[in-house]
């Protein structure tokens, strides 16, 4: 028992300091400046500066405050773009209201519009996928003794449904990345 929660606390610990946000070599050579634009540019919150804070105290380093905000700040000029929001949603990546209010309407259009097309995308994947599965029964005539008649008329259903689905899907997909003017 005792061994169990040594083990434990050392499976915890372990885990937490992979969890940190900033590695010893970044906290101790780390330009500020330079964190803080990487952190804007991936579009992370300001609490970021926190978890940094947090991580570098273990090597008795104390992040520049000022240098990262300057650095954070230019970064998300570079991350605050409709080109990047659309790429941003196109990723699946969650916007996480780090832009400005001038610019985030803008933003927030684009990337809902790349959300739209990745969420359909996975959608198409998801269905590919389980047709995928079918195929495999309904080709091994094993499988296929296995299921019965019934099961085996209800997958030929599913999978000709399945199949009309996706190309449905597939022309949006088409329309709407022709629409965001994204290369296919």
């Amino acid at each position: 028992m005792h061994i169990a929660k040594i083990a434990l606390l050392l499976f915890v610990s372990l885990f937490i300091a992979s969890c940190a946000s900033l590695s010893k070599e970044e906290c101790l050579g780390g330009d500020w400046f330079d964190i803080g634009y990487s952190d804007g540019q991936s579009g992370l919150r300001i609490s970021q500066l926190s978890e940094h804070r947090e991580a570098c105290s273990e090597y008795h380093v104390v992040p520049d405050t000022q240098a990262y905000k300057q650095g954070r700040e230019e970064g998300l000029l570079r991350y605050c773009t409709p080109e990047n929001a659309l790429q941003e949603g196109l990723s699946g990546n969650p916007y996480r209201g780090v832009c400005s209010i001038g610019v985030e309407a803008s933003f927030l259009k684009q990337h809902r519009i790349g959300m739209a097309i990745y969420d359909l995308q996975q959608e198409i994947n998801q269905h590919k996928s389980r047709i995928a599965t079918l195929n495999y029964d309904l080709d091994n005539d094993k499988r296929k003794a296995k299921l019965g008649h019934k099961k085996v008329k209800a997958y030929e259903r599913e999978l000709i449904e399945l199949r009309i689905k996706v190309e449905e899907k597939q022309k949006r997909l088409y329309y709407m990345k022709g629409q965001a003017d994204v290369s296919m």
